[in-house]
């Protein structure tokens, strides 16, 4: 073949070939933006005319065959088109030159039979449009990356509330896979409960074109769970690309979760708060009780007739004393003795009491950890929380099963302290109780730390069992959650600071020494309720000592100017009107440096001295008080080294 016709076979047709070319290179040169060659079954280039690529095709292919003409990444892509077009079939492909796109339409050149005499390419310059689709294929990547990465899941819901796209966050959202969600009605997913307002909620985003809808409602997992989400919708259902409500929305039920525990727990602080305020009032007037029925005991003879009824006030007052001390214990103002223990020798001489509590119809095990830590509470109120849960375990089932003690040392990392706020990450010693009862559902858990909460029928049980625990183990520093559900028992669980173990165990503490009478020493007692300071002054009184009294501190200082003689203790309560016991304290010491201090309140010293009203060393006497405990808690201040 060569350049002034098309084929050699043909001399007659050949002497026609400059008209035939004249008219391709006429049809080229008028081609917008594109570039017609025809090419031999050599694959030479016998004619390339265009306005596209100009005279670089007719400079660089007339003549040349593919492989003398174009690169070789080129030649590679377009041979097999080219030869394809001699077959008979018509096609397509991209090329790069340099750093633009070609696009190559390539198909036979058929004579009046219809016999393929040439191949015909058609060139077009699409850099720009390439471009233009690589930005967008950009784009479109990113928008996917942002949709199906995202921590929020994403939906298209048409106006009749179907779903038409779902983000692959769905799936781990909710479980369910986009291609289940497709095609569903969104309001098939929403709580029972909530419908209504999702519905409400829906009709709202439904009717305002660009207007964000927020809403908050519970929607089924895959696992037949519920979930609290919140979601917004924006209304686009009048734009054709998209025409539908675009729909976001994440999973908010851990921290609706929170929630709800920190309202529980201001909820039960501020109950804590009022308790402690009427515990307080009420242990001064148990403390007049006590005194006055002691200071009648005494001086009775045992023989009188109406001794039992003086015994009865007394065990009376003494009942209600530990009442008030499990209302101080709950609100965290309970006065503790707290020493370093190893909590599984604790649990085990415990057994033999608790034995008998859990009744013949429940196996009682315990699953003491190996080598734990010990614990720095106060032992006795340990065991009180102990026997509080057992008895609470042995009212859940009624129909027996296994209850289980267990100890370990457990690592509590940043998660499980997110989760079960206000818990820090830390070491912990733990006690399990587990049992095997009837379990409790979300709204008995929500009230289950209460004072006076109980699920028992009528009058039984005062309430109280659950919520001294919960205040005896915060008031050690530590934490305690339950976990159940119903028909399947439940676990409370304690957490106590990890200490190092024990090394040896503790020596028995000794008995305490009988209390000491007096030796004529002047004791200026300080208290606001007149009843508390008359029975304090007719007990130190008749037991050797000379006593002083003050409403307050003002009318204390007024004693000190009025008393030329020497004061060797203060007595003083912490929480009064205008002046406090600390204030007090001070301003006495101001004018007499030597006197001792002994500051006494029915408030816990924890949580006087936490409030900057006491200095945690200072000598302090718990109310409610016998009269064995006064004297010897004066008898310690005065003998102490030092001024108090």
């Amino acid at each position: 073949m060569s350049r002034s016709g098309v084929s050699r076979r043909k001399p007659a047709r050949a002497r026609a070939s400059g008209d035939v070319a004249s008219l391709y290179r006429t049809l080229a040169r008028n081609l917008p933006n594109g570039t017609l060659t025809l090419f031999d079954r050599e694959l030479r280039f016998v004619l390339a005319e265009g306005t596209g690529a100009g005279d670089f095709w007719r400079d660089a292919l007339e003549g040349k065959t593919l492989a003398e003409a174009l690169p070789s990444d080129m030649h590679a892509v377009l041979e097999p088109l080219f030869r394809g077009a001699l077959a008979g079939t018509a096609g397509a492909a991209e090329v790069a030159q340099g750093g633009d796109w070609l696009a190559v339409h390539a198909g036979p050149l058929r004579d009046e039979q219809g016999a393929i005499v040439a191949g015909l390419a058609l060139v077009h310059d699409i850099t720009a449009a390439k471009g233009a689709e690589q930005v967008l294929r950009a784009s479109e990547a990113r928008f996917r990356a942002l949709v199906e990465n995202s921590y929020d899941a994403v939906a298209l819901i048409d106006a009749d509330a179907k779903i038409v796209y779902a983000s692959a966050s769905t799936a781990r959202l909710l479980g369910y896979p986009p291609a289940e969600l497709v095609g569903r009605s969104a309001l098939d997913l929403i709580h029972p409960d909530d419908l209504q307002y999702a519905r409400e909620r829906f009709a709202a985003a439904a009717a305002g074109p660009d207007v964000p809808v927020v809403a908050e409602y519970r929607v089924r997992h895959r696992d037949g769970s519920w979930r609290s989400i919140e979601g917004v919708g924006v209304n686009r259902i009048a734009e054709p690309e998209i025409g539908a409500i675009v729909a976001s929305f994440r999973d908010i039920t851990e921290r609706k979760q929170l929630e709800s525990r920190l309202r529980r727990a201001h909820r039960m602080d501020a109950v804590a708060r009022l308790a402690g305020a009427i515990a307080h009032d009420y242990n001064n007037l148990l403390t007049v009780m006590l005194g006055s029925a002691e200071i009648l005991l005494h001086d009775l003879p045992p023989a009188y007739a109406r001794r039992d009824d003086l015994e009865q006030i007394k065990t009376a007052a003494s009942r209600a004393a530990e009442l008030t001390r499990q209302v101080l214990a709950y609100s965290r103002q309970q006065v503790l003795t707290p020493r370093m223990l190893d909590l599984n020798t604790l649990i085990g001489a415990m057994e033999r009491v608790l034995q008998p509590l859990v009744g013949g119809g429940v196996e009682l095990k315990l699953e003491l950890g190996q080598r734990i830590g010990a614990v720095r509470a106060d032992p006795a109120q340990i065991e009180q929380a102990i026997v509080n849960l057992v008895l609470n375990a042995r009212e859940a089932m009624p129909s027996g099963g296994r209850l289980t003690l267990a100890t370990a040392d457990v690592e509590v990392d940043a998660a499980f302290a997110g989760q079960h706020d206000p818990m820090s990450p830390a070491r912990y010693v733990t006690l399990a109780v587990r049992d095997q009862g009837v379990g409790m559902d979300e709204e008995t858990l929500g009230h289950l730390f209460e004072p006076f909460f109980t699920t028992k029928p009528g009058r039984h049980g005062a309430g109280l069992g659950l919520a001294t625990t919960y205040g005896i183990i915060k008031q050690s520093g530590g934490y305690i959650w339950a976990e159940s559900t119903a028909g399947e028992g439940s676990t409370f669980t304690i957490y106590l600071p990890w200490h190092a173990p024990l090394r040896a165990a503790e020596a028995a503490r000794s008995a305490e020494a009988p209390p000491a009478t007096g030796a004529g020493e002047t004791v200026l007692v300080v208290d606001d309720e007149p009843a508390v300071r008359l029975v304090t002054k007719r007990i130190l009184q008749r037991n050797g000592y000379t006593v002083l009294e003050a409403s307050g501190g003002h009318e204390a200082l007024r004693v000190l100017r009025e008393h030329p003689g020497p004061i060797q203790l203060l007595l003083t309560d912490v929480i009064m009107p205008e002046m406090n016991g600390r204030e007090v304290a001070e301003r006495v010491r101001e004018r007499r440096s030597g006197i001792k201090v002994l500051f006494m309140s029915a408030y816990s010293p924890e949580a006087i001295a936490h409030d900057g009203l006491l200095d945690e060393d200072a000598a302090f006497l718990r109310k409610p008080f016998e009269i064995g405990l006064l004297l010897r808690a004066v008898r310690r201040t005065l003998d102490a080294a030092g001024a108090a």
